[in-house]
Parts: C-alpha cells; sequence; structure tokens
C-alpha cells in the first residue's frame, strides 16, 4: 500500500472518528421566559413571569412593572387583580377579566397537565394528558418529548377552547367551567 493510500485512509478514519464523537443535537424544553399577554379586547394584560431558575429568560422592563404573575387592567396600573403561582409558556386569558386557560408544559409524560381552567386564579378543572388522549401510539414523537395537540382554538366571544388530538378526538370545553361542552 502507498504512502498516499495509506494517508488518505488514516485521514478518512480521522474523520470518522471526529464524527462519530460530535454530541448529537436533541431537541430540549425551551427555557422558561417572561411575557404579556393581552385580553383579545385589550382591557387586561396577564404577566408571566418565569420562576428563578438559572436559565430564565428575564424580561427586565416587565419585572421593574409588574411584581408577579397574574392579570392586570391594561391601563397602566400595576396591581394585579388576581395572582398565580405557577408557570406556563402558553395562557388564554379571557376578556372577561376572570377566567384563563393555562395549557401544560411540554410533554414527556401522559400523566402530565394537558391544561386547567382558572376563574380569578383559582383552579376550577385540570385535565391529564391521558384523559384526553385515548390511543398513546399515534402521538408525535420526538427526541425528548411528544405532540398530543393538533389543533387548538381558543374563542374569546363563545369562551370556548377547541382541542384536537394526534389520535383525532375533538374537544370543545368552556372557558367559564372547564367542562367538556362536546367530544
Amino acid at each position: 500500500m502507498s504512502v498516499a493510500v495509506r494517508s488518505i485512509l488514516v485521514l478518512q478514519l480521522i474523520v470518522l472518528s471526529l464524527a462519530l464523537c460530535v454530541p448529537a443535537s436533541a431537541d430540549t424544553p425551551a427555557p422558561p421566559r417572561d411575557y404579556a399577554k393581552e385580553t383579545e379586547d385589550g382591557q387586561y394584560i396577564f404577566i408571566m413571569l418565569a420562576p428563578p431558575e438559572r436559565w430564565v429568560s428575564k424580561d427586565a422592563e416587565l419585572r421593574k412593572t409588574y411584581k408577579t404573575s397574574g392579570l392586570y387592567r391594561n391601563d397602566g396600573s400595576t396591581t394585579p387583580l388576581w395572582t398565580v403561582y405557577w408557570y406556563s409558556f402558553s395562557v388564554y386569558p379571557s376578556s372577561d377579566g376572570r377566567h384563563i386557560v393555562r395549557m401544560g408544559p411540554w410533554a414527556s409524560s401522559v400523566d402530565q397537565l394537558a391544561l386547567a381552567f382558572y376563574e380569578d386564579g383559582k383552579e376550577l378543572k385540570s385535565y391529564r394528558i391521558r384523559d384526553l388522549v385515548k390511543n398513546q401510539l399515534k402521538l408525535k414523537h420526538t427526541v425528548s418529548h411528544f405532540f398530543w395537540q393538533k389543533e387548538l382554538k381558543f374563542n374569546d366571544k363563545e369562551n370556548t377552547i377547541l382541542i384536537k388530538t394526534h389520535d383525532d378526538q375533538t374537544y370543545l370545553f368552556s372557558v367559564k367551567t372547564g367542562e367538556i361542552q362536546k367530544e
């Protein structure tokens, strides 16, 4: 075997070894972040402040104005109408100023929260993923989690939230009670 061929083989082995040593890039849940979400009519604003963890995206202006997570009048007021002591990446506040739907975290277990309904910051009803998904084999999986909901429609005027799952279940919930109105 010539020196040139041997050099090429060694170089190929080195490249292959390096390629195998590079850690795979897996999907991971996003870190919690501070955010504000206005109601559809613009009268209220829901403030979500991330818990005090190391990898949190903090909004200095938001934290300077608002001291706790909850619902505020959207008129510059800094006194909450009601507060919450949980974190969610996604919420749907109602224009009535009393109700909110909290979505669960990135799903890694069917025992996790799917969604919960609140009135004036107090939980009315909650559902686990297993309560809504009938066939777990139809869920869309990634490396670190899975997707259980295919579609979500929040209807502020009718006070409903419609959820379709990846296993083709459809639920229409009352935002005011958390009860399933139609399956």
